[in-house]
């Protein structure tokens, strides 16, 4: 039992580190995370798929765009990732932002090897939105996840009617995939916010 805790702390050290050169290595500038946002947008609304995605966002009340999650898997695992958000104003269905915001989880199972998923996030409610106002943030907490409706179009028999508080769309290699971000810390990223802006400002 000791040498599998010992063998545990290791495996956990070792991700630490490998998601900290991960992190270092390949920093995105705030730009950077803007450009690949909008391409991310740019390769859902080709997809056969994106006429459900369109009809909720047009309801939403806000969107997050992770362009570049970083997913690592070795009996623990772990994933990093920045992104962008942006809230609508429902009256005048005009959108405001973008703030800068991460994502990190570490969990446990059977997982091994590294991948990169871009995740899109339909924000459907105000409590929604309020979660990522605050600094820390996990996603299921306060507000509910799911996975987001795929399909041409909502069509009337589609169980969504905006239940869950925030709906995921995960994508790799152009695919939409049944990555679960349940339990994901949300996190401000006042770094890029200060970047972008020349200021520091609050996502609040």
């Amino acid at each position: 039992m000791e040498n599998k805790n010992i063998k545990n702390i290791i495996l956990a050290l070792l991700l630490f580190l490998v998601l900290t050169c991960v992190v270092q290595a390949a920093p995105m500038t705030p730009s950077e995370i803007i450009n690949e946002s909008i391409e991310v947008l740019k390769e859902m609304s080709v997809s056969e798929d994106s006429g459900a995605f369109g009809a909720l966002l047009k309801e939403a009340k806000g969107i997050a765009i992770f362009p570049s999650i970083i997913k690592i898997g070795w009996g623990i695992g772990g994933q990093y990732g920045k992104g962008i958000i942006f809230r609508k104003d429902s009256r005048v269905r005009i959108w405001y932002g973008p703030a800068f915001v991460k994502i990190k989880s570490i969990s446990i199972g059977p997982q091994i090897g590294i991948q990169s998923i871009a995740l899109v996030l339909v924000i459907s409610n105000e409590r929604g939105m309020e979660g990522f106002m605050e600094d820390n943030f996990t996603l299921g907490g306060t507000a509910s996840i799911a996975a987001g409706p795929l399909g041409r179009s909502l069509s009337a028999d589609t169980d969504y009617k905006f239940k869950a508080s925030i709906y995921s769309y995960s994508i790799s290699k152009g695919a939409y995939i049944g990555v679960s971000f349940q339990g994901s810390a949300i996190e401000e990223d006042s770094e890029a916010n200060e970047l972008f802006y020349g200021k520091n400002i609050s996502n609040r």
